[in-house]
């Protein structure tokens, strides 16, 4: 990526822990990244509507499925709701401890999901994220 700007990324868990790993992951290989960290998925909704347009730059998405307000598919449909403007500037990949085949299977159908991961964020999935842009 020397050559490529590096995105912003956005990490919504209701796991503290897991966002200090994404978080170290990320920084671990791209030191100037702008990392923002929701453990409720009403605020890191709240920061994409309001942080996020036509003008921004891409940012990658990091979202967990099982969270007690509102779930990773919750949240997948309130961003929907908010327009293309919003969603063609976030690539979005499920982070989630869940190896249920029915939730990879929901991932791989849902047109904003890029793509399914499982915790803990680890440097070849990130190679992985970084190469979908």
């Amino acid at each position: 990526m020397e050559n490529q700007t590096i995105p912003g990324f956005i990490a919504i868990d209701d796991d503290e822990v897991f966002n200090m790993i994404t978080s170290y992951t990320i920084k671990d290989d791209f030191p100037n990244a702008k990392i923002s960290t929701f453990l409720e998925p009403e605020k890191g909704l709240e920061f994409i509507q309001e942080n996020i347009d036509a003008a921004s730059s891409m940012q990658i998405l990091l979202l967990d499925i099982n969270m007690p307000t509102l779930s990773g598919w919750d949240v997948l449909e309130k961003l929907d709701l908010m327009g293309t403007e919003i969603c063609s500037k976030l690539k979005i990949f499920i982070l989630s401890s869940s190896v249920n085949e029915r939730d990879k299977a929901l991932a791989n159908d849902n047109p904003l999901v890029s793509g399914y991961l499982e915790k803990p964020l680890k440097k070849a999935m990130l190679d992985t994220v970084i190469a979908a842009l």
